[in-house]
């Protein structure tokens, strides 16, 4: 059982052993990423935030972590969570009378999956109140779920033209670009932002949860503690600095602090702790709960918890469903990550995922369909060769029968399964030699030449069979004994002639 550390006990290690950390680091390192039969990420990644309100106080907003952050989605218009979906925003506009009724409605319109109303109101909002950013900053979320980050990008843009320091619009673009693996656009954006507002705990720390995932943890972690001498309950400054921890090998420290911010300084009360409610601090223990305790149940917990909190937290619902596929339990992972697609139409690993779970499940049209979607999302996404290498090795496995036609489907399977782990050995290069699934790839390159000779080979002996059958001469029939001829009929006796008798009437 660990311990529970004191919140200022936490306080202290965060701001004593920055130097330690930064001085021992490898910049350049990643965050750790645990393999899933999937291929995706199940790193770090910050939740959408959520339709913003009107008028409440912002609460800690969602943060981006190594994964592919998606941006915020709309959230309730009552004091929510933040990550994705649910992210109250303050605004120094308050809405009132139509503009008011107008935001309403498309916030009822988004949570019911009607994304034109939805958009359509944002727009008669923005027309009502010019400046109504919590307005901009919904639309551009709905037009992230419409599978426009064009539009979305202009609308977050307009969000932060409104109210420079509007921090759900600096996250939601921030992490629309790191989904599109624009990271160091994002750094810079949020770079700019962070320096306009040095005061503004929540931006800032999401700049330092960025620096995270531009290989910059050191830097990361002295933009966290800059926000703690200021403002040290800050959760999300916290957060980002056990994000840096881990990305630097220091996954026992992140989830002390992480633990801390979940259960507090008490011990006789768990889960009581500052960010026991954040979606983000909960995700993140899922995560290190699998990377430090290999504790794959209680990460399923962490991770179903922060999309309790959040039911929109894109990464949070990925994740789930990666360890769902994982544990074999096929049909949560498909809910799961078919909710991430819906919700992240344009993120490739979330179509990465999902066409893995529905090979699992058998549906491989489906699932081939996903791949593809995921290719032409991210050509750079070279997990989708291994995927559909796997793919098609798995049809090859479910061709049976000993027909031509059944062989040669299952030789082409074979054929393009081997193709298909080629590529992605290939295209690897260099760094295939270190990379995880290397020890699968070789044994399938090495197995498969040897079931497509045996199905060869199986394909050769039916033609051969077919052949045979073929040029086989038909036996001739045996000609039928003459059938005798049936007596012909006596005429039918003529109207008026006595029956029997066979002539004809005088």
């Amino acid at each position: 059982m660990r311990s529970t550390p004191s919140t200022t006990a936490v306080l202290a290690i965060l701001l004593s052993l920055t130097a330690n950390a930064c001085s021992s680091s490898n910049e350049t390192t990643t965050p750790p990423r645990p393999q899933s039969s999937s291929g995706g990420d199940t790193t770090a990644s910050t939740p959408d935030a959520g339709l913003a309100e009107s008028t409440t106080a912002q609460t800690t907003p969602p943060a981006p972590t190594p994964a592919a952050p998606v941006t915020p989605p709309p959230a309730p218009e009552t004091p929510a969570t933040s990550a994705q979906g649910t992210a109250s925003a303050s605004s120094r506009v308050t809405l009132s009378g139509s503009a008011r009724s107008s935001f309403e409605q498309g916030l009822q319109a988004a949570r019911a999956g009607q994304l034109e109303q939805a958009m359509q109101a944002f727009q008669s909002t923005m027309s009502e109140e010019p400046r109504a950013a919590q307005a901009a900053y919904n639309a551009a979320v709905v037009a992230e779920r419409q599978g426009n980050d064009g539009a979305a990008d202009g609308l977050y843009t307009r969000a932060l033209a409104m109210q420079p320091d509007y921090d759900p619009a600096v996250v939601g673009r921030a992490r629309m670009l790191v989904r599109q693996r624009r990271i160091p656009e994002a750094v810079s954006f949020a770079a700019a932002v962070a320096r306009a507002n040095p005061r503004n705990a929540l931006i800032r720390a999401e700049y330092a949860r960025l620096l995270v995932l531009n290989n910059r943890a050191a830097d990361a972690i002295e933009e966290a503690r800059q926000v703690l001498r200021f403002d040290e309950r800050s959760v999300a400054a916290r957060l980002a600095v056990a994000e840096a921890y881990r990305a630097q090998g220091h996954g026992d420290l992140a989830l002390y602090i992480v633990n801390d911010l979940i259960n507090g300084a008490d011990p006789n009360h768990q889960n009581n702790g500052a960010g026991a409610s954040n979606p983000e601090v909960q995700h993140l223990r899922g995560l290190l709960q699998i990377e430090i305790e290999r504790n794959v149940p209680a990460a399923i917990q962490s991770f179903e918890r922060a999309v309790q909190l959040a039911p929109e937290f894109v990464e949070a619902r990925n994740n789930l469903g990666v360890q769902f596929l994982n544990a074999g339990n096929y049909e949560q992972a498909v809910s799961n990550l078919s909710s991430t697609v819906a919700l992240a139409p344009n993120w490739a690993k979330a179509h990465l995922n999902l066409g893995d779970a529905l090979r699992a499940t058998r549906q491989y049209d489906r699932a081939m369909q996903e791949f593809q979607r995921a290719q032409q999302l991210d050509g750079s996404l070279l997990e989708v060769h291994y995927n559909t290498g796997r793919l098609y090795a798995d049809q090859a496995r479910d061709v049976t029968g000993t027909a031509v036609d059944a062989l040669q489907r299952k030789v082409t399977l074979l054929q393009q399964a081997q193709a298909a782990f080629t590529r992605f050995r290939d295209a690897l290069g260099a760094q295939y030699a270190s990379h995880p699934r290397r020890e699968d790839v070789d044994g399938q390159l090495t197995r498969l030449p040897q079931a497509l000779e045996r199905a060869n080979r199986a394909l050769q002996r039916a033609q051969a069979a077919a052949r045979r059958t073929s040029a086989t001469p038909a036996a001739a029939p045996t000609p039928a004994a003459p059938a005798t001829p049936a007596p012909a009929p006596a005429p039918a006796p003529a109207e008026g002639a006595p029956a029997g008798a066979g002539g004809t009437a005088p």
